[in-house]
């Protein structure tokens, strides 16, 4: 049955135009008579003892996005509020004014306050705050009632944010202290960090915990001892938040819920998870663009795969890029049990809702987030409070952990081999994954075949495995480090290559606390599969994956692998032990065929003699017949003096091989290169003489000159192109499977 959202006897109805603003008024006006204790009481969960929540003076100046943080949500005069009880009538104290406006008389050099989190015992609040407009964002402690507070981080670079209890004293938090700037729009990212308390409580050994090119957000601890958190994702052409998982120590992090689902979003934001009392989670599910930082609320079983969303709010959010009239948005869900509701109905749902309209015509947007409450199921909305002149958000429950839906998270200890990692210093980690061809059926890539027929008499398609490593962009002005050209992709450098067993299996030693992803190969070294995750190890870490990746339901199985003496891994459910184990495990950062600490660059205009370019391999052996004044085939591959001259435009020869100059045997116009990786580019079906995608030669050109002459062969008559003497074919097919980027210049212009 569909549900008739009802707010105080004040329903959903969709208005016509002309009326919108005269509703709009009225029902402002009726919530704000409410909020005010003029209403009849309402002994909203009575017994409860109270509730903190920010107050962010953010009313006239609403700038906020889901891809911001709070380094970029600054709002001077934001402040931590104590509702007691939780009800309407209720007291409401301010908490932090005596701290972010001391000795402060401009407003807009007043501080703020962000992030609250109630102890384990329900004693403390954990939060970020910055004391004046000029300080950075620190996590601060004190008591309930305001009282004692404490500094916990005193960086002079970076600003700390999220933070929340771990059950063994340590405090997690999000950080811009590595500097890390984010891939997609220039700014430091975000990421995890775990610290010790000291003696005075303050934060000590603060270590970092997860490596990624963008944000991170929200981490919360799950009843199972993991940590759940948002990440945004923009490895190639996805641009999402989904919710990622890990351990404590930063040990088996992966994406956990969010890839495909909601499938109507080409750009899918999870925020704000938080447990319920069966283990799932409740969290906001929104654009990244949508307005106001707002969309729905959501529910997740989290045992199942990326199809287990139940909205619990109205259906016109969030807004799937497509600007539906909304009659509200929501944020920030926080589950709380009620006592005194009967046993079928105790769990319900605090929430930071703004009543107003958006993308409705003749209306002007803006936001009034207060505080509600409402039932699991998404029924029986009550206000509980909202000050019209502030957003009122984040609501957090002053209680004990084990009082709260989820009750007393584990604790997950350190893993062994992480322990001594860091202990000894050791400079790398492991991964073993047990099949390449357990692939996920919904990510729109290939699905190798295993039974595929390789030229040296092998079967399975995948071969090898490719490691690359993030390579961190520039600060300066927001800049890439030169044009970036026509691609999706970030700048990367190739670590190494491993083998793919017959059974599918691999494992490889890789360097630790890296942002890394790997990319499966055929027999010719070009890519099949791309992970379009940012994966990690920590230091001496072994990780064990299934697959390649299959449904979350499935993940269940990797419980059945298990590390056996002399570092073999056996399926424990089928008796099967991997071929690929970690006692042969290839340390990908040996192989000789590899630039090592270069990344993988088009053209650099600033050092037009660099070797490790594409451009460089195009002059030493190609530009003899491929030059200017007599272009064989028609392909110029020689830069012009203009291209020299104009420093920040792409040179000739790169738009010439990513513009549709390629004429194919259907006299079509593609590209020479394309994103979609080195097997579907002409120009390597150029270089092997036939089309390398699977196909038949049916869209090949013949040209009229033999290519595969220039390089070597090995005992199967097949190009190599691991071979020595074939590095800078491998140069070629590595910068298209990376993205075919123009410069990856490290450092500002």
């Amino acid at each position: 049955m569909k549900k008739i959202w009802s707010i105080n006897g004040l329903k959903w109805l969709k208005a016509a135009k002309g009326s919108v603003l005269k509703g709009l008024a009225a029902a402002v006006a009726g919530f704000v008579l409410y909020s005010c204790g003029t209403a009849p009481p309402d002994k909203i969960l009575e017994g409860q003892s109270a509730i903190i929540f920010v107050r962010e003076n953010s009313i006239d100046d609403n700038r906020s996005n889901a891809m911001r943080s709070n380094r970029d949500e600054f709002y001077s005069g934001s402040d931590l509020m104590l509702l007691s009880p939780i009800s309407p009538s209720g007291e409401v104290t301010n908490l932090t004014q005596q701290y972010t406006r001391a000795g402060l008389d401009n407003e807009r050099d007043f501080g703020a306050v962000a992030d609250p989190e109630i102890s384990l015992d329900g004693t403390k609040v954990l939060f970020s705050m910055k004391p004046t407009r000029q300080s950075l964002w620190h996590l601060y402690e004190m008591n309930i009632d305001g009282t004692d507070l404490v500094q916990l981080t005193d960086q002079t670079f970076g600003n700390d944010m999220d933070p929340t209890y771990l059950p063994n004293g340590q405090i997690m938090f999000a950080s811009t202290r590595p500097g890390i700037v984010d891939e997609y729009e220039r700014r430091h990212s975000p990421l995890l960090h775990c610290a010790d308390r000291g003696p005075d409580g303050r934060l000590i050994n603060i270590r970092q915990v997860s490596f990624n090119q963008s944000h991170e957000t929200n981490p919360i601890v799950h009843s199972s001892g993991k940590v759940i958190f948002s990440r945004w994702e923009h490895l190639g052409s996805p641009n999402k938040f989904p919710l990622f998982v890990m351990n404590p120590d930063g040990t088996k992090l992966f994406v956990m819920y969010g890839n495909h689902s909601p499938r109507a979003s080409g750009s899918r934001v999870f925020l704000e998870p938080r447990e319920l009392s069966d283990g799932g989670l409740i969290c906001s599910v929104m654009e990244r663009n949508s307005p106001f930082e707002g969309g729905a609320l959501a529910i997740i079983d989290i045992s199942k795969s990326d199809e287990s969303l139940e909205w619990i709010t109205p259906d016109t959010s969030p807004f799937n890029n497509n600007n539906n009239e909304s009659k509200a948005i929501f944020k920030t869900p926080y589950p709380i049990i009620d006592h005194n509701a009967p046993v079928e109905n105790r769990e319900k749902i605090l929430f930071a809702m703004s009543p107003l309209p958006v993308n409705m015509d003749d209306v002007e947007e803006r936001v009034d987030y207060g505080i509600y409450i409402m039932d699991k199921d998404g029924n029986n909305v009550r206000l509980i409070h909202n000050d019209p002149n502030y957003n009122d958000i984040d609501p957090v429950v002053v209680a004990p952990r084990e009082d709260k839906p989820g009750g007393l998270p584990q604790v997950i200890p350190m893993a062994p081999e992480v322990e001594a990692g860091l202990a000894n210093n050791t400079p790398t980690g492991m991964f073993f994954d047990g099949n390449v061809y357990d692939r996920a059926p919904n990510d729109g890539q290939m699905r190798p075949n295993k039974d595929h027929p390789n030229a040296d008499g092998s079967v399975g398609q995948v071969k090898h495995l490719r490691v690359l490593e993030a390579v961190g962009m520039p600060h300066a002005n927001n800049q890439r480090g030169g044009p970036i050209g026509n691609t999706n992709q970030e700048k990367q450098r190739v670590v190494g290559y491993a083998p793919v067993r017959s059974d599918g299996s691999f494992s490889v030693e890789v360097p630790a606390n890296k942002s890394l992803h790997m990319q499966t190969l055929d027999e010719n070294g070009m890519m099949l599969v791309n992970q379009r995750t940012w994966v990690q190890v920590m230091p001496g870490e072994k990780r064990l994956c299934t697959g390649c990746h299959d449904s979350h339901d499935r993940d269940k199985i990797i419980e059945d692998l298990e590390i056996q003496a002399n570092d073999l891994v056996m399926n424990k459910a089928t008796g099967i032990t991997f071929e690929s184990g970690f006692h042969n495990a290839v340390n990908v950062e040996d192989d000789p065929s590899v630039l090592k600490t270069d990344t993988l660059s088009f053209f650099n205009r600033r050092k037009p003699n660099k070797v490790a370019t594409i451009q460089n391999i195009f002059d030493n052996r190609c530009v003899a017949c491929h030059n200017i004044a007599s272009p064989a085939g028609g392909l110029i591959l020689e830069n012009t003096a203009a291209d020299l001259a104009i420093e920040d435009d792409e040179t000739t020869v790169y738009d010439e091989l990513t513009g549709a100059n390629y004429i194919n045997a259907e006299n079509n116009s593609v590209d020479y290169v394309t994103d979609r990786g080195a097997r579907e580019s002409p120009l390597m079906w150029v270089m092997y003489n036939r089309q390398l995608d699977g196909n038949t030669d049916e869209y090949r050109a013949t040209p009229g000159y033999d290519h595969t002459q220039i390089w070597e062969k090995d005992e199967f008559g097949r190009i190599d192109p691991f071979l020595p003497g074939n590095y800078d074919l491998l140069r070629m097919i590595e910068w298209i499977d990376a993205g075919t980027q123009y410069s990856n210049t490290i450092g500002p212009r």
